[in-house]
């Protein structure tokens, strides 16, 4: 099934980014006002993360960038996302469930936060709900601007977000297989050469983990990456069927893995662009996770899309 790229790019993503940016604003100021009603014993994570900034140049920016990246990596799914009967679902998937749910981040609100780290489920629910109604908005608004600009009226055909469900067991073993793999791998080898203990015991982002040498905690981390791996490729199986038989499909995949898990967060880009303390302070922390989650990343999609493509050609 072919998706068409046809509208024009930069248009394109200065409506998406903006009209993200602006909703964001108006969901932040309410969160800000719920927020600092709370007693402070019940917001330690949401002062410590702050999922939702208070407004200021670097968070505008920020914002505007997710904007840009959550367009860029659904550009090429464009009719798929857009003018499908299915969109609002389609972008509630992708943006809030492998934006926040999914996240690599371990924030609030994402399954990464609930496995290592010791953030309340209060907290987590309170980003949870904040970024369902910042996601449904944007999608809403964003959606009835799309059909006006275009003329088309009432959404597209309705394209079945779960074809083939008999062969989803084989998708789903191999998924999780690979997924668990290359976590642990890739995780392993960074946890090596990357400084991370020093940086558990010296940035202030670490003070809410769980302790990393404890047998419970690996436990909880294991089993919790089967249900998110599972729980990943639910949400990603709807693009499937557009970058599986494609020359490049890895980089398809790859693009919606790191686009919207990494890029989508809703703190990646803001923390990112944030400059706080020394410019050798700032590489060092570039050098803790990033390197680590853009590479596991990158081997999961080579692996499985030759594996998946070869299982394709059989059938």
């Amino acid at each position: 099934m072919k998706s068409k790229c046809n509208k024009k790019l930069l248009p394109y993503i200065l409506r998406f980014s903006l009209i993200f940016s602006l909703v964001y604003i108006a969901v932040a100021f309410l969160f800000s006002l719920f927020r600092d009603a709370l007693p402070e014993t019940e917001r330690i994570a949401l002062d410590l993360y702050e999922p939702f900034y208070f407004l200021n140049l670097t968070v505008f920016t920020g914002q505007l960038l997710r904007g840009v990246a959550f367009s860029l990596v659904l550009y090429p799914f464009y009719d798929f996302c857009f003018r499908n009967r299915h969109s609002l679902v389609i972008l509630l998937i992708s943006m809030f469930g492998l934006g926040l749910i999914g996240s690599v981040e371990p924030q609030p609100g994402s399954i990464e936060g609930m496995l290592y780290t010791l953030i309340s489920l209060r907290e987590h629910f309170y980003v949870i709900v904040a970024v369902a109604l910042h996601i449904t908005l944007f999608s809403l608004i964003f959606l009835y601007i799309e059909r006006v600009l275009y003329n088309e009226g009432e959404p597209g055909k309705k394209t079945e977000l779960f074809p083939r469900m008999l062969r989803l067991k084989g998708y789903f073993a191999k998924f999780v297989l690979l997924h668990l793999l290359t976590y642990w791998i890739v995780g392993s080898i960074f946890y090596e050469i990357s400084g991370y203990q020093e940086a558990l015991e010296s940035m202030e982002i670490f003070k809410l983990w769980r302790p990393m040498e404890s047998f419970q905690t690996v436990l909880i981390i294991f089993s919790g990456q089967v249900f998110r791996g599972l729980f990943l490729a639910l949400l990603l199986y709807p693009f499937y069927r557009f970058y599986i038989h494609k020359k490049h499909g890895w980089l398809l995949l790859y693009l919606l893995l790191a686009g919207l898990t990494i890029l989508g967060s809703p703190i990646f880009l803001t923390e990112f662009i944030s400059l706080e303390g020394s410019f050798n302070e700032f590489l060092k922390g570039l050098l803790v996770g990033i390197p680590e989650i853009f590479s596991q990343m990158l081997v999961f999609s080579l692996l499985f899309f030759y594996w998946q493509k070869r299982v394709e050609k059989k059938k």
